[in-house]
């Protein structure tokens, strides 16, 4: 059924596919769409987390979709500050309102409304929510947590879950330039507001510790260049009992004990508790999968050998660059694989 007048209403944060289809079906239903987007005040009063965009920018991603669909004539968006329709667009002969699975309740509150105040009910449509690759709702809050993508596939690959890689020789030219920026005076470590505050190398750790920034996520390995220099957390400046991690990861590996690891630290509501990541072998490499698995605007800090440390502030952009360097490493063959675990724990 195709209506004159359709209205729809949300936060549209982290623009993603779910929005999209949401947003299609309105526009296939309707020859004008009304669309509510809730102001900054509104979502800052139902959640406090700082990674959703402003209105500004969540309002220009609505535009770039609607202007990419050559829809924008047919499209007028409003702010909104509640559930409930605007003031502005009240007496429209609104016919339909648009909703996901999870806001029927929302239209239905609408429609009482309309009723007290003796206004014909809207019709709802309800539109489903779309799966992500693990067969979850693709939502804003995943993509801000750093699971998934806005399209639903999982920064993690399930396949890495269970089976171990290693580096070829390509990548590691590759991996000589620094992932990030390169910082020579911890003077410029920037803004160190963040969800995750992360560190990979003792050198890197014990500077943190030193000046006090009381970094979340430590991994380290003891050793420097490869030597054994440390022996104790206490050696790396560590004062109180710290949550210890231990994961085995060989030179040149990305092992599936160390992406597991990673995805149980950020997969677990946060822990108000300092956790170390101590690695058997290299940790150098860890800084793929935390960056694939750490929530958006998080950062990490590694060092880079004589030149300073580097800052990796965890982006969609940064996400998107270590799959795809996590993709190129050669998968370990199974039986090979499980060898060098029986080795590792021996």
């Amino acid at each position: 059924m195709k209506y004159k007048l359709v209205v729809c209403g949300g936060t549209f944060d982290h623009f993603h596919k779910g929005h999209r289809e949401f947003l299609q079906y309105g526009l296939s239903i309707s020859d004008k769409l009304l669309v509510g987007l809730t102001t900054d005040e509104f979502v800052k009063a139902k959640d406090t987390i700082e990674s959703i965009y402003d209105y500004k920018t969540r309002k220009q991603e609505l535009e770039n979709f609607f202007i990419q669909e050559k829809a924008r004539n047919k499209v007028s968006i409003e702010p909104i500050g509640s559930i409930y329709i605007p003031k502005i667009w009240e007496q429209l002969s609104i016919e339909a309102i648009v909703v996901s699975e999870n806001t029927i309740s929302a239209a239905k509150k609408i429609n009482l409304i309309r009723k007290e105040q003796r206004k014909y009910p809207l019709i709802i449509e309800t539109v489903r929510l779309v799966k992500s690759e693990h067969n979850e709702y693709i939502s804003s809050s995943s993509i801000r947590s750093g699971e998934i993508n806005r399209e639903g596939r999982l920064n993690v690959n399930p396949y890495w879950l269970n089976h171990s890689l290693i580096i070829t020789e390509e990548l590691r030219k590759e991996f000589k330039k620094p992932f990030g920026i390169l910082i020579k005076d911890k003077k410029d470590y920037g803004n160190l507001i963040s969800p995750f505050l992360i560190t990979v190398g003792d050198i890197t750790t014990k500077v943190f510790n030193q000046i006090g920034l009381n970094q979340n996520i430590s991994v380290i390995d003891f050793r420097v260049a490869r030597h054994k220099e440390f022996f104790s957390l206490k050696d790396l400046g560590f004062s109180k009992v710290q949550k210890v991690i231990r994961v085995n990861n060989p030179q040149g590996y990305l092992t599936s004990d160390l992406f597991k690891a990673v995805s149980n630290i950020f997969g677990s509501p946060k822990s108000r508790c300092r956790i170390v990541l101590k690695i058997e072998g290299e940790e150098d490499l860890s800084v793929l999968p935390l960056t694939l698995r750490a929530p958006l605007n998080s950062i990490v800090f590694y060092g880079q050998p004589g030149e300073g440390v580097v800052r990796v502030d965890i982006t969609e952009k940064s996400k998107e660059v270590a799959y795809g360097l996590t993709n190129q490493f050669k998968i370990v063959n199974t039986n090979f694989d499980n060898i060098l675990k029986k080795i590792l724990y021996l």
